[in-house]
């Protein structure tokens, strides 16, 4: 069960229309990455790269949802997605909830049971059923 006070994984995807567009996309990714530093508690860590075809690839983990809400709504961010659509930049955003750690994690980030891989439930599910 998923609780809106694990922590979640954001990644964006964010490809623009020219190699030219690149330089102030990165530079506005490093600002909104000081002000959630400083206004926002909950930011974890934060990464950007950049890929070929003029894309940016962020990645972000957030101590809870709430968090992460608060940052979509911050100005710098509501004008840096549109500053993206006025270049005609595609973004793509997926959230990930932590579903677990593995079994060999540390404590880091909020309490998350240890995870169990998908296959392995589902090949105990399909084994019960051949019974």
């Amino acid at each position: 069960m998923n609780d809106a006070a694990e922590p979640v994984c954001v990644v964006t995807r964010i490809k623009l229309g020219n190699w030219g567009s690149i330089p102030g996309a990165f530079l506005r990714f490093r600002k909104l990455h000081r002000i959630g530093r400083q206004e926002i508690p909950g930011l974890v860590e934060a990464h950007v790269r950049i890929r070929g075809g003029a894309t940016l690839l962020i990645i972000s983990i957030w101590e809870n949802e709430l968090a992460l809400i608060r940052f979509t709504t911050l100005d710098a961010h509501v004008n840096a997605v549109r500053w993206t659509i006025d270049k005609q930049g595609e973004i793509w955003s997926g959230v990930f909830r932590l579903t677990g750690t593995s079994s060999m994690s540390k404590p880091w980030i909020g309490t998350i049971r240890h995870w169990e891989p998908l296959a392995v439930s589902q090949a105990g599910r399909v084994a019960a059923d051949e019974r």
